[in-house]
């Protein structure tokens, strides 16, 4: 994933009149507004999404397919497995106190899943009589190892924009 902010300072500036500025505007309209949507669609755009396979001794087990998250996702997540407490010092306001990690980083992992593989997968109602599961993220936990879930988790990052590349790093 790559970022670029471009500002060329030297261009020639020429007057326009209101007229061609305003025509102007309208060629270039249509394709900003397609650039627009095109960003706004990063949960289902066929780019950003990445297939996950769980191997172990060279055997795939299951494969599921992930999207970025939205900021707002992150924030979600981290709330809903956020305890809080009353604040002596501070006259009663409620604080956060800790947030369970593990329920956290299970529940990006089944947020950045597809709709259609979270029912596959993760909601599957026979794994979860089986494994006397309720939720979709303690599926999750039931079926990833440690390392599994950091994988992933370093991929939903990756692809929601967290992580920069070495070239992003450099040219900065």
């Amino acid at each position: 994933m790559s970022i670029k902010a471009t500002v060329n300072p030297a261009a020639e500036t020429t007057e326009t009149t209101k007229e061609e500025q305003i025509a102007d505007a309208r060629e270039n309209e249509t394709a900003l507004l397609d650039g627009l949507l095109a960003a706004a669609d990063f949960k289902t755009s066929e780019e950003c999404i990445k297939n996950v396979v769980i191997s172990r001794n060279g055997k795939d087990l299951f494969s599921f397919h992930i999207h970025p998250l939205s900021e707002e996702d992150y924030n979600s997540c981290r709330k809903k497995f956020t305890k809080f407490v009353k604040s002596k010092v501070q006259g009663g306001i409620r604080v956060p106190e800790e947030v369970n990690a593990v329920n956290y980083r299970a529940e990006l992992i089944f947020r950045a899943t597809t709709p259609e593989d979270q029912v596959k997968v993760w909601c599957n109602k026979a794994l979860w009589k089986k494994l006397d599961l309720v939720t979709g993220y303690e599926a999750v936990n039931a079926l990833l190892m440690a390392g599994e879930k950091e994988a992933v988790l370093s991929l939903i990052d990756q692809i929601s924009g967290y992580e920069l590349s070495e070239e992003d790093v450099a040219k900065n």
